[in-house]
């Protein structure tokens, strides 16, 4: 491919997913797609495959009541990599994320391979996919997740 077609392909999987059309979005992804998100909340994790990586973007728009955007900064490509710095906004009840991110994704043969994601504000984008019905036990929650680990790891005070 040449460098340019790179900056094309991953510009279009932007617009696929701008526009809701998820299965065009999976047609550009190779079977052994693994999708890297950063952090603690709900949506953290490694996603294996275009099902899994399509189920966690469907995640973000369903989650966020249809307002996750994400708005291309910058595009910098080169042979089989791309990295695209990034704006993502969404609101839900009470809460508006508004997170710059550097996503870089790994492409061989004309099919992104490799996803991983870099949240400049991991705390804040983490923040806003706690559940609002119940924030307070929800943080309660993750805390308490951050001491038994804390103590797991031989950090912190003894008994």
């Amino acid at each position: 491919m040449p460098e340019n077609a790179y900056e094309s392909l991953v510009r279009r999987t932007y617009q696929d997913f701008e526009s809701g059309d998820l299965d065009l979005l999976g047609v550009v992804m190779a079977q052994e797609v693994v999708w890297h998100e950063p952090g603690r909340s709900s949506l953290a994790g490694h996603y294996k495959g275009p099902e899994e990586v399509l189920g966690f973007l469907r995640q973000l728009k369903a989650g966020s009541g249809g307002t996750f955007k994400i708005e291309v900064l910058d595009v910098l490509s080169e042979p089989e990599r791309a990295v695209v710095l990034q704006r993502e906004t969404a609101t839900k009840n009470d809460k508006t994320l508004d997170v710059i991110a550097a996503v870089e994704f790994e492409i061989h043969h004309g099919k992104i391979t490799e996803v991983t994601v870099y949240q400049h504000d991991t705390y804040a984008f983490d923040e806003f996919w706690v559940d609002n019905s119940n924030d307070e036990d929800s943080m309660d929650d993750i805390q308490s997740e951050l001491e038994t680990s804390a103590r797991e790891a031989g950090l912190g005070s003894s008994p």
